[in-house]
């Protein structure tokens, strides 16, 4: 498993103060999954045989942001894990 830097240390330290839910919510669901949803749509929009936006942005706003409820789980848990790995041995 990776270490996290110290700078890393430094940014996780101020990411997990707002706590497990919001982090999911917010950077799982509107940021990555709004954000992969609108990008997805317009890049589906530009392929010569795909014609209409409203039906895979609906479909898109829906399913993207599902995905980016469990992204957020995942990167909790796993920067969470380096995080805790990293600094039980600091503790005295």
């Amino acid at each position: 498993m990776m270490k996290m830097s110290e700078k890393q240390l430094a940014k996780w330290a101020e990411i997990r103060r707002m706590g497990r839910m919001k982090f999911i919510w917010f950077r799982g669901v509107l940021v990555w999954g709004v954000s992969t949803a609108i990008l997805w749509s317009l890049f589906m929009m530009a392929l010569p045989y795909f014609h209409e936006l409203r039906p895979s942005l609906g479909t898109a706003i829906i399913l993207f942001p599902i995905g980016g409820y469990f992204w957020g789980v995942w990167v909790w848990k796993f920067a969470e894990k380096q995080y805790l790995e990293a600094t039980k041995h600091n503790v005295p």
